[in-house]
């Protein structure tokens, strides 16, 4: 199966899957400031406005 790359991050190149982007949030690479975009979206939107933030979430005050 494809994965499919809609996502352009301001900054990097290329494109990137779901997948792919959320690996690069939650590995740091990608930071909350970070904008993306898709060729449907008109603006940039940044990670932290994102449906992405939640994958940025501080660890430390989950509970179990």
């Amino acid at each position: 199966m494809k994965k499919n790359k809609i996502w352009r991050v301001k900054g990097f190149e290329g494109t990137f899957s779901d997948e792919e982007l959320i690996e690069l949030i939650q590995s740091g690479e990608l930071k909350a400031d970070y904008a993306v975009t898709t060729k449907e979206m008109k603006r940039w939107v940044r990670l932290k406005d994102s449906i992405y933030q939640f994958y940025m979430e501080d660890k430390e005050n989950e509970t179990l």
